[in-house]
């Protein structure tokens, strides 16, 4: 899956990571997890209005093993606002364009995985079907429409 772009402050954690993260990250992770809003299995979101609130997520993150941003290829996550381009990124995560086969839908931005074989689009901010890529949208590498 990808991860649309959030309209505000966020963080994108690459959750699995080869040091250990303590069980109580485990479980915090954990229980905020919706696959349709926030986890696509390779990478979490985190949204806030509030810089207070994401230096609390921060700590948090941190406090459970996982490495900070601002730390090149190292760092675990990435912090971002709407004006954040694609430049200095860790190289296991990428920005990708999102075209949508309807033309009453928008071209987006959204996270995932570098060399990842993700499928569907998810949306932090509203509760709306996913959009899968080859049949209602499509990202690099594109692969166009399918069975149509």
């Amino acid at each position: 899956m990808a991860i649309q772009t959030l309209s505000f402050i966020s963080l994108i954690l690459r959750p699995y990571v080869k040091q250990p993260i303590s069980t109580d990250g485990w479980k915090h992770l954990f229980a905020q997890v919706d696959p349709y809003r926030n986890f696509d299995g390779e990478l979490m979101a985190f949204g806030t209005m509030s810089g207070q609130d994401m230096d609390r997520i921060l700590h948090d993150l941190i406090s459970f093993g996982y490495v900070g941003p601002d730390q090149g290829d190292k760092s675990d996550m990435i912090v971002s606002d709407m004006f954040m381009g694609a430049d200095n990124l860790p190289s296991w995560i990428e920005l990708v364009d999102v075209t949508f086969f309807g033309e009453d839908q928008p071209p987006v931005k959204a996270w995932k995985m570098k060399n990842s074989g993700v499928n569907d689009l998810i949306n932090f901010e509203a509760n709306l079907s996913l959009p899968r890529k080859g049949y209602q949208c499509d990202w690099p590498p594109l692969i166009g429409k399918i069975g149509g």
